[in-house]
């Protein structure tokens, strides 16, 4: 008995066509039970580290970190979101 073959070969890998948007968000855990939250975000670590320095200062007993995040959309729009 003659076997049906179907479409055999070399299948296209699919690209990405948006580029990805890299950008450091400072997190604050004041430690009441409910996990970390974010606290300001931006294209710059150097901005993000200022802000956790100064808040080190003036909240000593809070836990801070500085974490990358990526996203297919524009920097306009993710600004647009967190501080909506």
């Amino acid at each position: 008995m003659a076997q049906k073959i179907g479409w055999r070969g070399f299948r296209r890998v699919k690209t990405n066509k948006k580029p990805r948007t890299w950008f450091h968000v400072l997190q604050v855990d004041p430690k009441d039970g409910y996990g970390w939250f974010d606290e300001t975000i931006s294209l710059d670590y150097g901005e993000v580290y200022k802000v956790k320095k100064e808040l080190e200062a003036d909240i000593p007993e809070y836990d801070y970190r500085i974490v990358m995040r990526s996203s297919k959309n524009k920097w306009e729009s993710i600004k647009n979101a967190f501080f909506r």
